[in-house]
């Protein structure tokens, strides 16, 4: 089904995924008075619909910063966490909240928005001198991320016990602290768009940069558009949601299989794909064990192991 239909399609499962999400949960709420009563308000408006635009913009943009960052690195195992660019953003906030500080919810996003911009600067200061060599980002990048994760460990370490369950629950995914109904989905529109406008470059880039230079590619600077780019992505995403695996991962390996190399549809594709997987996820996540919730990575990496070894089994 390497064709266009396969978005439409996906359109219309997300929207029986959005309702279904505003549904279920530990208390159901019958799909004909999800907008036509106001008993259920408080419910659906305050709490429910916030998470949904959390995790679908959370899903389009991990799997849309997976993309790019499997399209600079040439790499097909390549994931928005392999530059340690999360590992930053999580470190700072895991900080705070082992100190007990307590922040707005914009400004703690900020703070790890912030500590991942540092992190970027540290990676392009270490890996490179005058170009963006590849293979340097991407051994730095795996370096780097080794040493967040021993500063999270020793965090952990650290903390109170009555501390370490939440951030362990954060660590693994948490969309339950969206307030914002515009934020999320304000900053995966500008990121699909602004991917959008390169889609021939990136189809140029990964067939290789010294295919993409012959074609009158500015390899230097799409190569910086694109690392930026999936820092940002990642960024706001780990801020909001904390570490969510597997989807930047496998989502973008999906849509391939869809449509093929072609980025004018494999980025709306895998935007739609990571947005439907983490909503489904999240969906999972309060309702199995209602009213407890778990963490939506636990569900993210049921779905992402398997997919990703038959994908791996299928491309071998």
């Amino acid at each position: 089904m390497k064709n266009v239909s396969a978005i439409p399609i996906l359109l219309v499962v997300l929207a029986l995924s959005i309702i279904l999400a505003l549904s279920v949960g530990s208390q159901y709420i019958p799909f004909s008075e999800i907008a036509s009563s106001n008993q259920w308000n408080e419910i659906i408006y305050s709490i429910r619909l916030p998470r949904v635009i959390n995790a679908i913009s959370v899903g389009g943009l991990l799997s849309l910063a997976g993309l790019l960052i499997q399209n600079l690195v040439k790499n097909p195992l390549a994931d928005p966490y392999i530059l340690g660019i999360s590992g930053a953003s999580a470190s700072a906030q895991l900080i705070l909240i082992a100190l007990g500080v307590v922040l707005p919810f914009a400004v703690f996003i900020m703070v790890g928005f912030v500590a991942a911009l540092l992190s970027l600067g540290l990676l392009l200061l270490v890996s490179s001198k005058r170009n963006i060599n590849t293979q340097n980002l991407l051994l730095s990048g795996v370096v780097i991320a080794f040493a967040y994760g021993a500063i999270i460990s020793m965090v952990l370490t650290l903390s109170p016990t009555a501390s370490t369950k939440s951030m362990l629950f954060w660590l693994m995914g948490d969309l339950s602290y969206s307030t914002s109904l515009f934020y999320p989905i304000i900053v995966l529109t500008i990121g699909t768009i602004g991917a959008f406008k390169y889609h021939k470059e990136l189809d140029l880039l990964a067939r290789g940069e010294f295919f993409a230079l012959k074609s009158g590619v500015n390899v230097k600077k799409i190569n910086l558009i694109i690392l930026l780019t999936t820092s940002v992505f990642t960024a706001v995403a780990v801020s909001m949601a904390g570490t969510i695996g597997f989807v930047g991962l496998v989502v973008p390996h999906l849509a391939r299989l869809l449509v093929g190399n072609i980025h004018a549809r494999l980025i709306p594709l895998s935007v739609l794909i990571g947005a439907l997987v983490l909503l489904l996820a999240d969906t999972l996540a309060r309702t199995v064990v209602a009213p407890i919730q778990l963490p939506v990575g636990v569900f993210t990496a049921l779905f992402g192991v398997p997919v990703f070894i038959y994908l791996l089994r299928k491309r071998t």
